[in-house]
């Protein structure tokens, strides 16, 4: 199917000079007091910024040997990202965004696998990027510390750089390159290519897209999500929201840390958002306080990605807010859903033209959501563009069935979380653990009565024991990934010890 495929770098260009004062994204005024408002930042300034960041890169950067040289990029969490992404593209350069939750040893992975040539850093990155290129050896990638944002983003008209190739020309370039979590070992590259960055707007070239589809919800409204730019998550909200959806992007403080319930109620309400795209944890921690759970409530929409949300967390949002979940992943991109009522607001619907598909599992109730390669669907399955040699992409998500309606279902979490024992039977360990943390247990004498009414819904042969609880320590926190959820392997190898020896008492 031909599409008209529209390529977030050359729609910044023409928004630039159709409709210079359209708004791009809305940024703070100061970091350290939001209550000081946001300043809109308008695609004629975005583009003059991008301009001014293609000048320095050109003047700094030694020649390119080969076509799509990878230089990489690690900053603060502000426009810098999206403002880099475009420049690199620009100049011909692929960009790498190593996170900054990332171990010294798979971030110098990164750099080595994906041939980085240049590591371009702001001031407060210095320390790390030369670390990490410390332990990257063969590789000579210098490290470069970029101007500050206000020289570009404020600076006198420069005229633009043009992209020159045509969406064909261009769609199949790589342009991005993200990276998987690693949790299960070293990270693995991602690389996108201009087409994959446009798929929010290709897909509503699917036969069954429909209008009460997630496609055709995020025009003309102020969006915003905590995850930073550098993941595939922040970049899709960061362009292709708001340059080819007709949103806004809201962008919060450049702090380094995880966004804090605080920072996000405040980035809400002075940040004037109307839709926002939030982790669970950040959901439950913010409906927690009045304030936060008033300032959710408030919003057009929210998203829920990352995780199941828990059922007493929507109950306090339901009726006030329409609460509906995100999904995909690094590899396979957003994952095109329909809009769900409020008496579905934890079951997905998927869109028949990812070609998805539920396999059973070895537990008989769960089922893994398939992508399964179809020509036809070609355009919208992008994870057999990340693996060409597959035709079938295992989500490793698990979903159960709707009771009474086909094509709805309810995510359980990840097969990682799908314990199987050596007797045959298995536990959904995440199902029990959401249950036990909503009581907000804190002692263990308190926790035992939660345990007994979450052991009240497994087998005989799978329950809780209070010999076997153990308690995780503020010295030893749980590993966690970019979007704030447990990363099951490396939590346990940090407190191996410690259950070896519930195993041995």
């Amino acid at each position: 199917m031909k599409l008209n495929t529209k390529l977030v770098v050359t729609q910044i260009d023409e928004y630039a000079r159709t409709n210079p004062s359209r708004v791009w994204a809305a940024i703070p005024v100061d970091d350290n007091n939001l209550s000081k408002g946001f300043k809109d930042i308008t695609y004629g300034e975005f583009a003059n910024a991008i301009g001014h960041a293609c000048a320095w890169l050109n003047a700094t950067l030694p020649p390119a040997q080969l076509p799509f040289e990878t230089i990489a990029y690690a900053g603060p969490k502000d426009v810098g990202y999206p403002i880099m992404a475009v420049a690199a593209a620009k100049i011909g350069r692929k960009l790498l965004l190593p996170s900054p939750f990332a171990s010294v040893e798979a971030q110098s992975h990164l750099i080595r696998a994906s041939e980085c040539k240049t590591f371009l850093h702001g001031e407060q990155n210095a320390a790390v990027v030369h670390q990490v290129l410390s332990k990257s050896s063969g590789i000579e990638a210098p490290a470069l510390q970029v101007p500050p944002l206000s020289d570009w983003l404020f600076n006198e008209h420069l005229a633009s750089f043009h992209f020159e190739k045509s969406p064909d020309d261009a769609k199949n370039d790589p342009w991005l390159i993200f990276h998987t979590s690693g949790t299960t070992g070293l990270p693995k590259l991602i690389t996108y290519t201009h087409g994959m960055m446009a798929a929010l707007h290709d897909a509503k070239g699917m036969p069954d897209a429909e209008d009460k589809s997630m496609l055709n919800h995020f025009a003309n409204r102020r969006w915003y999500t905590p995850l930073p730019s550098l993941h595939v998550v922040g970049m899709v909200v960061a362009l292709q929201f708001p340059i080819l959806c007709g949103g806004v992007v809201v962008i919060g403080p450049a702090g380094s840390g995880p966004t804090t319930p605080t920072a996000a109620r405040e980035v809400m309400i002075h940040g004037q958002v109307q839709g926002s795209m939030v982790s669970p944890a950040l959901i439950d921690d913010m409906c927690a306080t009045a304030e936060g759970l008033e300032c959710l409530r408030n919003l057009d929409c929210l998203y829920f990605a990352g995780a199941p949300l828990s059922p007493s967390t929507a109950a306090k949002l339901i009726g006030h807010v329409p609460i509906k979940p995100a999904m995909g992943s690094t590899e396979a991109g957003a994952y095109f859903l329909r809009i769900t009522g409020d008496e579905d607001w934890e079951y997905y619907s998927f869109l028949p033209g990812m070609g998805m598909q539920f396999q059973p599992t070895s537990s008989g109730s769960l089922y893994e959501a398939v992508i399964v390669r179809d020509a036809a669907l070609e355009a919208w399955q992008q994870v057999f563009h990340v693996y060409p040699e597959l035709q079938e992409f295992h989500t490793k998500d698990l979903f159960a069935k709707h009771p009474s309606r086909p094509d709805f279902w309810k995510y359980i979490g990840r097969t990682d979380d799908l314990i199987i024992f050596s007797h045959g039977e298995d536990l959904y360990a995440t199902g029990m653990e959401m249950e036990i943390a909503a009581a907000h247990g804190s002692i263990s004498a308190e926790l035992l009565p939660i345990v007994e009414d979450a052991n009240r819904n497994c087998s005989e042969l799978v329950k809780l024991t209070a010999e076997l609880i153990l308690f995780t320590t503020a010295e030893k926190r749980l590993v966690r990934t970019s979007k704030n959820t447990v990363a099951r392997r490396e939590s346990e190898e940090l407190y191996r010890d410690e259950i070896e020896s519930l195993y041995t008492m």
